[in-house]
């Protein structure tokens, strides 16, 4: 496999070439904006605890078990 690295300013002279080209053939270059995506909403998280919480005690035990 034959890779050729370019440096950056030989590959910008080639696009450049390219683009002058492509207008001189009639080309058109057509600057479109893009459209703005809607902001996401942050969503809170859903925690399963029990109806009557655990206080930070083992889940699934009733808070006066012991």
């Amino acid at each position: 496999m034959n890779v050729v690295y370019k440096s950056k300013s030989q590959v910008r002279i080639e696009t450049q070439d390219t683009v002058e080209l492509f207008l001189a053939r009639g080309g058109q270059i057509e600057v479109v904006k893009p459209r703005k995506a809607p902001k996401q909403k942050m969503s809170a998280k859903t925690t399963r605890q029990s109806s009557t919480g655990t206080s930070g005690f083992a889940a699934g035990f009733p808070k006066r078990s012991i």
